[in-house]
């Protein structure tokens, strides 16, 4: 029984060593890499920048800055705020650049529509004018073009295309402006040549009554039957 207590001491030792040796080693763990600029520079927000630029574009086409000036100031600090944070520091960036889109599109909505209902008022003045003259009838073919081109304005004022539908109401305005000019011209060449016609009448009546009246004082007699 003695020699069994060593032989077992001996075993567990064996399978202890060998255990160990087949227990791979633990890799030491790899520190997480610093981005490089150009990794940096891959997550700018290249299409947030584009698409704000844009916007401000076709705000200032139009001057729609005037008729929202409180979120067209907001946008523009916002995109000076993104272009001064690109490539620095990438996610408030993107943040400026976020707000400054929205603060656009907020322009072109409210502004949008005050400066279309602006434009579509001045052209509606204009085509009263002109229906109140009868061009329609008096300049037919050139009030149809400036009626075309007011319907027009309008399907785009639906459409939401706020640049081509206020230079349409703007050219219908000037193209009504001309029909209702035309038909006065009209109406008052017309009127006058009616004046000329009656004040042509009176003055033969007259003169027909001064002869009669001259004959009279001759002694003639003027009655229709000689």
């Amino acid at each position: 029984m003695r020699r069994l207590v060593p032989l077992a001491v001996m075993t567990g030792a064996l399978f202890l060593v060998i255990s160990c040796a087949s227990t791979p080693p633990q890799k030491p763990q790899t520190p997480t890499p610093t981005p490089t600029p150009e990794q940096l520079q891959a997550a700018a927000p290249d299409a947030e920048l584009a698409q704000a630029k844009d916007l401000k574009q076709k705000v200032d086409a139009i001057g729609l800055g005037d008729y929202d000036p409180q979120d067209y100031d907001a946008a523009n600090k916002d995109l000076q705020a993104g272009q001064d944070s690109y490539g620095k520091d990438n996610a408030a960036s993107k943040k400026s650049l976020d707000s400054a889109i929205k603060g656009y599109n907020a322009v072109l909505d409210t502004g949008g529509g005050k400066y279309l209902a602006e434009r579509q008022s001045a052209a509606e003045a204009s085509k009263k004018a002109a229906d109140d003259l009868k061009a329609s009838v008096a300049v037919k073919d050139d009030y149809g073009a400036a009626n075309d081109t007011y319907q027009k304005a309008l399907k785009e004022k639906d459409a939401r295309d706020i640049e081509n539908a206020g230079k349409d109401f703007g050219s219908a305005k000037d193209a009504f402006d001309a029909v209702a000019a035309t038909a006065r011209q009209k109406r008052d060449a017309a009127q006058q040549a009616m004046q000329d016609a009656q004040s042509g009448q009176s003055s033969s009546q007259q003169k027909a009554d001064e002869s009669e009246k001259a004959l009279k004082d001759e002694g003639f007699s003027v009655s229709s039957g000689q």
